[in-house]
């Protein structure tokens, strides 16, 4: 995994508990529904996967296992403050991790593929049924339009989970013609429906 250099002054503000609200020094922040969205650090990293590690997510994730964070370490890591240490590598960039504003915790993550032009994103268990998802969507959404100056993205979603295609039509995703099943990394192949989401403004922030 590569590491990223810490950046002075950041990093300092992490250490000590304080997020900035803005943009800047390669750090994405932005408010969506019921969740703050943010570059995640090397810390949450973990604390993502652990989010998106049970039964319940991996049945429409399908994940490879090397990522599948055990039973037995998740409670722990969920746990955790979010938005601690030194900013994540950059194979994680793409990725803003949810963070639920009344505590601190992670309540989900969201990112952007640039080989395919794809969002998605999860949950954390308790954060489920909440309507957060619609929040979840909309700022991933815009993460990839005002913040990386991507003008159109597409989603894709297993044709019988109707709580994620329900979340992408009240984020504005609109249902596009696409491929009827879709690989998972774990080898199986589902049968999808493909959504898009576009802006005629899009532009980019000072991160």
């Amino acid at each position: 995994m590569l590491k990223l250099p810490m950046v002075p002054g950041v990093v300092q503000r992490f250490l000590e508990g304080e997020q900035p609200e803005q943009c800047r020094r390669g750090r994405h922040v932005l408010h969506t529904r019921g969740l703050r969205l943010q570059t995640p650090t090397v810390r949450d990293v973990g604390i993502m996967l652990a989010a998106a590690s049970d039964l319940q997510a991996q049945r429409w994730l399908g994940w490879a296992s090397p990522v599948v964070i055990p039973e037995r370490d998740r409670q722990q890591l969920l746990a955790r403050p979010a938005g601690r240490g030194a900013l994540s590598p950059a194979r994680a960039r793409g990725h803003v991790v949810a963070i639920d504003p009344a505590t601190g915790r992670v309540a989900g993550a969201a990112g952007y593929d640039g080989a395919t032009g794809e969002v998605g994103g999860w949950l954390a268990p308790w954060y489920r049924g909440h309507g957060l998802g619609s929040g979840l969507f909309a700022g991933v959404a815009e993460f990839a339009h005002q913040h990386l100056g991507i003008p159109s993205v597409i989603a894709a979603t297993e044709t019988s989970n109707v709580a994620c295609i329900a979340a992408l039509a009240s984020a504005g995703f609109i249902p596009v013609a696409g491929p009827d099943t879709h690989p998972l990394p774990d080898g199986r192949v589902i049968p999808c429906r493909w959504f898009r989401h576009a802006s005629a403004r899009p532009a980019t922030c000072k991160a």
